[in-house]
């Protein structure tokens, strides 16, 4: 960071620190000592059930109320009420792109932990996952390596779905929307043995028809229509008062549409006038693409509880299955075509320590081990079509053919993490973690080519072997000035994995692991018996050896690198109100500097330190007003209208193309029953136009969901 970032960034923490420092002193001398707070939803994100404001890190927390009101039904829809958080569903399933307090998942690495009952989804293509049955969800932002480990530096989202218990229940709902959307929900909770065995069983399907529309040809076929089918079953099993295990099985399967990428005036073919613009809601593509996706896995927990603690195991288990075929020129020109097949398969075990949770002792600790395998098969066939005939990129010019690149990948690693928090004062926490890791990367790769009419051959081939182990610290401090109010400072690391690119230049085969060291400062506090709480924090995170990715003119396709250094410094706040009986208000707000320190591009011959990283928003809000009225005994009225606002960014590193700021607003209303809800619902109300995602250099870019109204029906027992 340069010097006016530094300033920037020490006057923005001694502003922040002076803040809270002056309101923890008015809380202190004005307020309650000991004020009547309301029954708080315990989370587990910091792997032991706590209270959500006595956390010393920034903390969002999605109950199931909220999950069913909000219509919370995938990582997109999360990232609507979570400040700096983004996630966008451009090109198909497998591609959606993240950002976690400015931190991207790129294709191979994520920069933020995916769990889902303690199981960790460790690819960015597992993320675009429907949202069902979820009792809470925890979002950690900010480095969270002790704990967690590997591609964890802009946080962790903690899914923890509903428990099986020993009532009998079920539910039903179903919805119909614009553009073809249907979905049917259902789930059943089944006790098998009185106080001992458990079972709950759910499942979805939904399908629409998309909103891109493709001008090839007279069918006009709609793009990204997508079809889903997913099913989750949990067994647990009480055997004893002191024991409790829970075996779950998940599966899902999805039928989508791939890559409706409109042609923008940066598009080479647009240039050389060999085609069109497209506009905004259109693609002219001469072959639909389509993607087949399909995972299934399985978690066994086990808790033992001891007189000293409790003893956790977590097993878990994921199979990936995704193919694609794309139109790889995006254009209505015969030229390429792609063929994406890749197969994963991932196994984890972790176990856990955990000291007795008892009011008023002094410490506290944890330790774990952990453990991990992946293996991945990855298939790319490029099928040159007559239109590349004599194409320079061509590599059967003046013929065409086939190149299949066949790569063979696998990670191991495994960790020893611990963490302790003792309290001084009655009123000081202070915490101490370290977790240290290694890991060990291999990649085989090689690359045939078939000349139409012709035979097989090899054209190249690759390998290699890389190792990564780390130490990632915490340390924190928190002052509970009263039992409502909380001031906390924190310190701690994390790390993405290194890897291989299966295609890049001579020498750029494989990249290094990344680095990130954040410091924070912020306060929890809650008011009025805990109808209000607000939450502040102020963050500055040094990213060491970035992972970036590069476009090779030599190869004519992108490949990773770590380019240098970056920074993120930012602020968060997050409020919540209920200010009548049955009228809730929220609010969150994001503010966040995230640029190059360190940035040589060496095919531009650009350096773009001092850039902004690309697809970062300057700020991100979101607001809520929700409102539940008795009609008459046995119906109530129901409504919520809501506001989700982006800052302007950049879609380039060269910081050339921009994207001014929106915002989406969804409404919703309707009765609600004892048994049966109606609603009638619209997203993005206002019918505002914008781009999720665009392509600078290869002049490409998907346009956002218009508006589209529905109806949900909803019966439960």
């Amino acid at each position: 960071m340069d010097k006016t970032g530094c300033i920037r960034f020490v006057v923005v923490l001694c502003a922040a620190v002076v803040m809270l420092v002056s309101s923890a002193q008015a809380w202190a001398e004005g307020g309650e000592e000991d004020p009547y707070l309301m029954d708080s939803v315990q989370v587990t994100a910091q792997k032991r059930a706590e209270d959500p404001q006595k956390i010393p890190s920034s903390l969002t927390v999605i109950d199931e109320t909220l999950v069913e009101d909000a219509d919370i039904g995938d990582m997109d829809d999360l990232s609507r009420h979570v400040p700096n958080l983004e996630y966008r569903d451009f090109g198909n399933r497998r591609h959606g792109l993240s950002f976690i307090r400015g931190l991207k998942s790129h294709g191979l690495e994520p920069a933020m932990g995916l769990y889902v009952d303690g199981v960790n989804y460790s690819k960015p293509y597992m993320f675009d996952f429907p949202l069902f049955d979820v009792e809470r969800i925890e979002v950690l932002k900010g480095s969270q390596g002790t704990l967690y480990g590997r591609n964890t530096m802009g946080g962790v989202v903690n899914v923890v779905t509903r428990q099986p218990d020993s009532e009998v229940s079920g539910d039903v709902s179903t919805e119909v929307a614009g553009f073809g959307g249907r979905e049917v929900k259902a789930g059943v909770n089944v006790p098998l043995l009185e106080d001992r065995l458990f079972m709950r069983f759910s499942g979805l399907f939904s399908q629409t028809e998309g909103y891109m529309k493709n001008d090839y040809g007279d069918d006009g076929d709609s793009g990204r229509h997508k079809e889903g089918k997913a099913g989750r079953l949990r067994l647990r099993w009480l055997p004893t008062d002191d024991w409790d295990v829970t075996l779950g099985l998940d599966t899902q399967v999805h039928d989508d549409g791939s890559f409706p990428y409109r042609r923008t005036k940066r598009n080479s073919l647009v240039k050389k006038g060999r085609a069109t613009l497209d506009d905004e809601g259109h693609y002219s593509h001469d072959y639909d693409g389509t993607q087949e996706n399909s995972y299934w896995g399985m978690n066994l927990s086990a808790d033992r509880t001891m007189a000293w603690g409790t003893v956790t195991s977590i097993t878990g288990f994921r199979d990936y299955d995704d193919d694609e075929d794309i139109d790889s020129d995006f254009s209505p020109l015969d030229m390429a075509r792609m063929n994406y097949k890749l197969k994963e398969q991932a196994l984890s075990q972790e176990f856990r320590l955990a000291s007795e949770d008892e009011p008023g002792r002094d410490l506290q600790w944890l330790l774990g081990v952990n453990g991990f395998m992946i293996d991945k098969e990855n298939d790319t066939t490029t099928y040159y079509r007559p239109g590349m005939a004599g194409s320079g990129s061509n590599p059967f010019r003046p013929n065409t053919g086939d190149r299949l690149v066949k790569a063979d990948m696998a990670n191991q690693g495994a960790a020893l993490f611990g963490q302790a928090t003792y309290t001084v004062f009655e009123r000081l926490d202070l915490t101490v973690g370290l977790r240290g890791e290694y890991e060990s990367a291999e990649m085989d790769s090689v690359t045939l080519d078939t000349p139409t009419d012709g035979s097989t051959s090899q054209s190249d081939e690759a390998s290699g072997t890389n190792h990564f182990s780390s130490l990632l610290p915490k340390l924190s401090a928190a002052w509970r000035v009263t039992d409502a109010h909380m001031l906390y400072v924190s310190y701690s690391g994390a790390h993405r994995s290194g890897g291989f690119n299966v295609q890049s230049p001579v020498g750029k085969e494989a990249y290094d692991e990344e680095t990130s060291w954040q410091y924070e400062v912020g306060s929890k506090s809650c008011f009025l018996d805990r109808r209000l709480t607000l939450n502040l924090a102020g963050f500055h995170t040094i990213i060491e050896d970035e992972q970036v990715s590069q476009f090779s003119n030599e190869i004519n396709r992108s490949y990773l690198d770590n380019a240098g250094e970056s920074h993120r410094t930012g602020l968060e706040a997050e409020a919540g109100y209920e200010l009548l009986q049955g009228l809730k208000l929220t609010v969150g707000y994001s503010y966040i500097e995230a640029e190059y320190d360190e940035f040589f591009d060496p095919d531009a011959g650009t350096d773009y330190g001092g850039h902004r990283v690309f697809g970062v928003p300057e700020y991100t809000y979101n607001l809520a007003g929700q409102y539940r009225r008795p009609l008459s005994p046995e119906w109530t009225l129901f409504g919520r209208v809501e506001m989700a606002g982006y800052g302007p960014r950049y879609f380039d590193d060269a910081n050339t193309v921009r994207q001014s700021g929106y915002e989406l607003v969804n409404a919703k209303i309707g009765v609600e029953g004892e048994h049966l809800d109606c609603y009638l619902w619209a997203r993005n109300l206002l019918d505002r136009e914008y781009v999720i995602f665009e392509n600078v250099t290869k002049g490409l870019a998907e346009d956002g969901e218009p508006l589209v109204v529905g109806v949900t029906v909803g019966w439960r027992f």
